[in-house]
């Protein structure tokens, strides 16, 4: 739960500064870190596969309030 409250934080100051391919790159680094260390330890299963995905969804999520919350201020 630490780690996505992490990688959400980091999404979000990621969509207040740079654009959706910085955006590609991150995620496509901790999809592959995060599957790498749970097949290298635990083996991979439908649970670590799961807990990457959500790990994805808070680093993605992260972006998208942050990328909103940049276009909101310059508009007004």
């Amino acid at each position: 739960m630490l780690v996505a409250a992490m990688l959400f934080g980091v999404g979000w100051l990621i969509g207040r500064v740079f654009t959706a391919v910085i955006l590609l790159m991150t995620s496509c680094v901790i999809m592959l870190t995060a599957l790498t260390i749970f097949a290298s330890v635990y083996g991979l299963d439908l649970l670590h596969v799961l807990i990457t995905l959500g790990y994805l969804a808070a680093h993605q999520s992260g972006y998208l309030l942050g990328a909103y919350c940049n276009d909101f201020q310059e508009h007004n």
